[in-house]
């Protein structure tokens, strides 16, 4: 059923909205697992990524420039999110998922099959704002398991650009979940 948007990115959509959404509200400014960043900007940067799927879908063409995160997330991050997220569901049509993109790496691709790997991006900043808002998120196996293998793929790339830490070290038995997180630089354990 080729129309049908990746059922893994739906459902990490929907872990990171029930995250945003259980945020309390003097906890915005918390500071988060990315440096430099607090829980709004990851709201907002999450938020902003809905944005570029649903340019690419479109096929239009993306902003030469990150946006101010901030600015995406509004003053309601929630409201903010579930607007931008209705829009580029909308435009997930099966033209669109058949669409060819290329990426900023060189590669080249469907809409469908970007959107399989993205959970990864999902997972980590659903991860990213639990710890910044004090809560826990646990994700399932089976769309850790798959976020794990693109992780392992793309990291390298990702450290050259200096887009991730370096790799943190875990314990023998580690989960997938927490192997994921090291992976991107992030301490699993909350330290």
């Amino acid at each position: 059923m080729a129309s049908v948007i990746p059922e893994g990115f739906v459902r990490a959509l929907d872990g990171f909205e029930s995250v945003l959404a259980a945020t309390p509200p003097d906890r915005w400014l918390s500071p988060s697992p990315c440096e430099g960043w607090c829980a709004i900007d990851v709201a907002g940067h999450v938020t902003a990524g809905l944005l570029v799927v649903e340019l690419r879908a479109a096929g239009r063409p993306l902003p030469r420039d990150d946006p101010d995160w901030r600015e995406v997330a509004g003053e309601d991050p929630l409201a903010s999110w579930r607007e931008v997220r209705a829009r580029m569901t909308a435009e997930l049509v099966p033209d669109a998922l058949a669409r060819r993109i290329r990426m900023a790496v060189g590669l080249e691709m469907t809409v469908r099959e970007w959107l399989e790997q993205y959970p990864l991006e999902l997972l980590v900043h659903t991860w990213d704002l639990a710890q910044a808002t004090g809560q826990s998120v646990v994700f399932d196996a089976d769309l850790v398991g798959p976020a794990l293998e693109t992780a392992r793929r793309m990291a390298p790339a990702g450290r050259e650009r200096g887009m991730l830490g370096a790799e943190r070290p875990l314990p023998d038995g580690a989960s997938d979940q927490a192997r994921l997180l090291a992976l991107f630089g992030r301490d699993p354990f909350g330290g």
